[in-house]
């Protein structure tokens, strides 16, 4: 069952988006010159004696007018650099905003091919977005910046009294970047931390890289960071506690790579493989790697489906006949549909949700039956109500 906590958390998530936005800025301080603002996507803030580094620009451009109306009223110093830690769209959809005339964008090399794989199919992720967030980003097109500098492995530069190092690794994308200000001991870590299980496999994206992942938040663990600032969710402050919420997402992804990996060369089906893979119960109870946005299914799905085929080893799936064929035939074996629809009530009184939406898929496939309609909407209704999960509840709530 869903937690009041866990709901908290998922609420907090949708905060920000061009339909939610509050007007109110808090600029959070961490340390002198260092700032975030949280929101959908936590915006990062770097003031320098020579001008302003902004590290990542969100989604709504509402919230990102008031960010830049706070920044002007701290400083009259010109935005010199705009940082992405990646291309995902929360974290460079109001770009425009902040930049200046001096302005220069900086970002990895591969974001510049994310956003033309945007652009091709950009009626496909505005659909998959609006499903993924309720529709409540407020996005009806894609409004990009090219960056003006790209790098491969990483980039340096220095801007007054900082040194600004940014360091590629590939975790949620192939183009994520973490900055780091060594004199100050601060890193600006983009979605590499979250405060969540790692989003491995989400059911509408494309893969994720859960072993250059870990590898990526081992670098920034040997760094020794005192202050953290994640794309999401509030800042850690203080080394011990650094390392601690590091190490828990670095053993996570370790875990579920090696496990993962290895059913794969044993030949483990992945339905075999979904029962048999348990967290450790420290990290199924750490407060770093709650499932509320990534969670362990999605993640093993995701790891079998970047190091396999579609194929899942049923010779009756490799050629498979037409959904509601299949159940046109067994709708026929049956005879009577009450049979089947008796069935599912017993089981949504059970609550076996899932087990009743394959029931009632049988009769809305083979003749479009208006009371198993109902009762699927009633099964998925309840999948919403009892999941934690906020990528699932919201797939649920959009598709019922």
């Amino acid at each position: 069952m869903t937690t009041e906590k866990s709901l908290k958390s998922i609420d907090r998530v949708m905060e920000h988006t061009e339909g939610n936005v509050k007007k109110d800025i808090k600029f959070i301080e961490l340390a002198q010159d260092y700032y975030y603002v949280k929101g959908f996507a936590n915006v990062g803030i770097i003031m320098t004696s020579e001008g302003v580094v902004v590290i990542d620009t969100t989604v709504s451009n509402n919230h990102a007018e008031n960010i830049y109306g706070a920044i002007r009223e701290k400083t009259d110093l010109p935005i010199k650099y705009i940082i992405y830690t990646h291309g995902h769209l929360d974290h460079v959809n109001s770009t425009h905003v902040f930049k200046e005339e001096q302005t220069k964008v900086i970002a990895h090399e591969n974001v510049n091919e994310r956003f033309i794989k945007y652009q091709s199919l950009e009626d496909y992720h505005l659909r998959i977005n609006g499903v993924q967030f309720q529709n409540k980003l407020g996005l009806r097109s894609f409004d990009f910046i090219t960056p003006d500098i790209t790098f491969h492995q990483d980039h340096k530069f220095q801007l007054g009294n900082k040194n600004i190092r940014i360091f590629h690794g590939k975790g949620e994308t192939d183009d994520h970047c973490f900055i780091h200000v060594p004199e100050d001991d601060v890193v600006y870590c983009g979605d590499f931390f979250v405060w969540s299980f790692p989003n491995i496999g989400n059911p509408l994206k494309v893969i994720r890289y859960e072993r250059e992942w870990y590898e990526t938040l081992e670098k920034i663990k040997q760094l020794e960071p005192e202050i953290l600032i994640p794309g999401h969710g509030k800042a850690i402050t203080g080394k011990d506690q650094i390392k601690s919420a590091l190490q828990d997402v670095i053993d996570t992804l370790k875990f579920v790579h090696e496990e993962v990996t290895a059913h794969i060369n044993k030949g483990t089906h992945l339905e075999n493989a979904l029962e048999l893979i348990q967290l450790p119960e420290h990290l199924e109870n750490s407060p770093y790697v709650k499932q509320t946005y990534g969670c362990l299914e999605f993640a093993i799905k995701g790891i079998y489906r970047r190091y396999t085929g579609w194929f899942d080893g049923n010779p009756t799936h490799l050629s498979p006949a037409k959904q509601e064929d299949v159940a046109a035939e067994i709708n026929s074996l049956v005879q009577d549909p009450q049979v089947i629809l008796k069935r599912c009530r017993s089981l949504m009184d059970e609550g076996k949700y899932q087990m009743a939406l394959h029931l009632s898929d049988i009769l809305v496939l083979s003749q479009d039956d208006e009371e198993a309609k109902a009762l699927k909407k009633e099964a998925i209704e309840k999948q919403a109500e009892t999941n934690q999960n906020f990528i699932m509840r919201n797939i649920y709530k959009q598709l019922m």
